[in-house]
C-alpha cells in the first residue's frame, strides 16, 4: 500500500526543484501554517506572496539591493540614457529618500515575470514622484530629464528569489529535526520552535509580520517603486515645501522685472 504523502513532503519535494516557481510553494506555506495554527508563519508567506506595497511592515533586510539610480533626457541636441544620478544631482527633498539602493517589494510571482519578461536585460523602477524629481532636476539646467528610475540588474532580483527559497528550505530542515521519525504533520510548537531558529524576520528584526518601496509592474517589464510609509510622507511633505518656495521666488522675480 502507498503511504500518503504529508504536506511537509510535498513542500520539500517543490522547494527543492530549483525550476519551480515560489508562488505556489508560499501558497503551501500558508496552508502549512494554518493546519499548524502559526499567524507569523502564514504572514510572512502572505506577504513574500503578494508583496509590501500598501502595507505598514517593514520589508525584510534580504530585500535590500544595490541598484543604480540613473536618468534618461537630453541635453542640447543628444540624447541621453541611463546615465548615472549622483546625490548632488537630486533636490534636497530628494537626497535622504532616493540613492542607490532598493528596497524590493514585489511578490514573488511578480518578480520572477520581471526577470522572465526581459531576460538578462536590467528592469527598470521608477521611484514615487519620479515626474515630479525630474522636473526639478531640470529647472535652471541646459539638461532636460525625461525619466529617472533604478536599473536593476536581474541577478540582483534573482538573490532576493534565492532567500526567500533559502528560508523555505530552512524551515522544512528544522520541521524535520524537530518532528520524531513517522510524525506527518508538525504540531503548532515544532512550528513555533522552526521559525526561532530561521532568520525570517522584518527589517527591524521584528516578528514575522512583514514594507517597504514598492514595485508595481507594468506590461513593458518596467515598475513603479514606491517609499516606504514614513519616508513618502516626508518625501511628499517636502515637495509641497520645496514646491511652494520655487513658485514664491518664481513670482518675486517676474513682480522685480515689471517694478
Amino acid at each position: 500500500m502507498r503511504l500518503r504523502r504529508s504536506r511537509l513532503d510535498r513542500l520539500e519535494n517543490d522547494v527543492l526543484n530549483e525550476g519551480r516557481p515560489l508562488a505556489p510553494i508560499l501558497r503551501q506555506v500558508i496552508a502549512l501554517g494554518g493546519h499548524a495554527h502559526s499567524e507569523p508563519l502564514r504572514t510572512w508567506a502572505l506577504r513574500e506572496l503578494q508583496g509590501y506595497e500598501g502595507t505598514d511592515v517593514p520589508i525584510p533586510d534580504y530585500r535590500r539591493i544595490a541598484a543604480p539610480l540613473v536618468m534618461d533626457g537630453i541635453t542640447g541636441m543628444f540624447q541621453f540614457h541611463e546615465q548615472p544620478v549622483s546625490m548632488f544631482d537630486l533636490p534636497d527633498f530628494a537626497q535622504e529618500s532616493l540613492g542607490d539602493v532598493l528596497r524590493l517589494g514585489q511578490g514573488v510571482g511578480q518578480i520572477e515575470s520581471l526577470i522572465a519578461r526581459q531576460p538578462g536585460r536590467a528592469v527598470q523602477l521608477a521611484p514615487t514622484m519620479a515626474a515630479e524629481v525630474a522636473v526639478f532636476m531640470s529647472q535652471n539646467s541646459s539638461r532636460q530629464v525625461l525619466r529617472l528610475y533604478w536599473a536593476v540588474h536581474p541577478s540582483a532580483m534573482e538573490g532576493v528569489l534565492d532567500q526567500v527559497r533559502t528560508r523555505l528550505v530552512q524551515l522544512v530542515g528544522e520541521l524535520r529535526a524537530a518532528m520524531t521519525h513517522g510524525q506527518q504533520d508538525p504540531t503548532p510548537d515544532q512550528v513555533a520552535q522552526a521559525l526561532q531558529n530561521i532568520n525570517i524576520v522584518t527589517g527591524d528584526n521584528s516578528s514575522v509580520t512583514v514594507t517597504a518601496p514598492v514595485a508595481v509592474a507594468h506590461r513593458r517589464g518596467s515598475a513603479r517603486a514606491e517609499i516606504d510609509g514614513a519616508t513618502q510622507r516626508t518625501f511628499a511633505l517636502r515637495l509641497v515645501v520645496w514646491t511652494a518656495l520655487v513658485t514664491l521666488v518664481t513670482a518675486a522675480a517676474v513682480t522685480a522685472r515689471v517694478v
